[in-house]
């Protein structure tokens, strides 16, 4: 009895854990490859449970979403002769699992494969194109920081007859040749990350670039220059007009002063002229008889007549 009910309990459990290795999951996003002794048989692409043999069959999952690639730059020539570095990124997927388990076996082995699949592609495209076709993708006019720098641009403008878009799509079906039927591997994208010159060449273009700048700098000092010259010529003009005005207008002002002071003087004289003669003698002793004057005058000198008529006052 007791064997028989150890016997039950064994033939459970090993049930048990048959039936729980003959279960595998796939996940939303994942796919799998299944081997037997390490020969793919079948894929499985939907996400769900799934039978299999267990201790015979292997389960390989691999992605089913976009997977990155990022290349490393990449020193090459353009067809117009200029050395750039270009770098390259691109979005993959795995379309055919049981094609790329068999020709690749891991994302890292298809990542070596896209190395040099998208290289080559970059190399042939961009050997073919001119620089400006890989850094616009349209010819409308640029805008510049000032009228110099659109001039100079205008007399050494370079046409854009293909565009970075076209060469990127030109890039992607060049690479994306055969994969799926080579590696069971899909290109999504492809696109251009970053463009710059080696580095002899970026010296020159920075210099020149420097050069410009100095050039521009010099224009719009003297530009500034020229300005002031405008300003300072107006501001004097105006300050003459304003000196003149004032000017005339202190003219008036006295001569209307000296006019009343006329006109105020002749109805004093007119009143009492003695009078006013009496003063301006005096005004004038005032004015000429100070310390230390001599004066040589006839006794009768006409200077005298007030000196004169006090002594007689004094004598009688």
């Amino acid at each position: 009895m007791r064997i028989a009910r150890a016997a039950t309990i064994l033939i459970t459990v090993s049930l048990g854990i048959l039936t729980f290795t003959s279960i595998y999951v796939v996940q939303e996003g994942q796919q799998a490859v299944i081997t037997e002794f390490g020969k793919p048989v079948k894929a499985v692409t939907e996400a769900g449970h799934y039978w299999r043999i267990p201790f015979v069959q292997e389960i390989n999952r691999m992605e089913k979403r976009l997977l990155p690639w990022d290349g490393a730059p990449q020193n090459m020539p353009t067809k117009d002769k200029r050395r750039i570095y270009i770098d390259v990124w691109a979005r993959w997927r795995i379309v055919d699992p049981l094609q790329f388990y068999k020709a690749v076996g891991t994302v890292s082995n298809a990542q070596h494969r896209l190395d040099e699949v998208v290289d080559s592609a970059v190399r042939g495209v961009i050997a073919k194109n001119n620089l400006i076709d890989a850094v616009r993708t349209t010819d409308n006019p640029l805008e510049y920081e000032s009228q110099e720098l659109a001039r100079d641009w205008s007399a050494r403008r370079e046409r854009v007859t293909t565009g970075r878009q076209q060469i990127e799509k030109e890039i992607q079906r060049i690479a994306s040749h055969d994969l799926g039927d080579t590696y069971g591997i899909e290109l999504a994208a492809v696109h251009i990350k970053r463009i710059n010159y080696i580095q002899s060449v970026r010296e020159k273009v920075y210099e020149r670039m420097r050069s410009e700048r100095m050039r521009i700098a010099s224009l719009y000092e003297s530009e500034a220059q020229e300005e002031k010259n405008k300003i300072l010529g107006q501001t004097r003009k105006e300050l003459d007009a304003i000196e003149g005005e004032m000017e005339q207008r202190s003219t008036e002002i006295r001569g209307q002063a000296d006019a009343k002071v006329i006109e105020i003087t002749a109805r004093a004289f007119g009143k009492s002229p003695d009078f006013y003669q009496f003063l301006r003698t005096l005004e004038a002793y005032k004015k000429t008889l100070t310390r230390g004057t001599r004066l040589v005058l006839t006794t009768d000198n006409e200077f005298l007549q007030l000196l004169h008529r006090a002594d007689e006052n004094s004598t009688k």
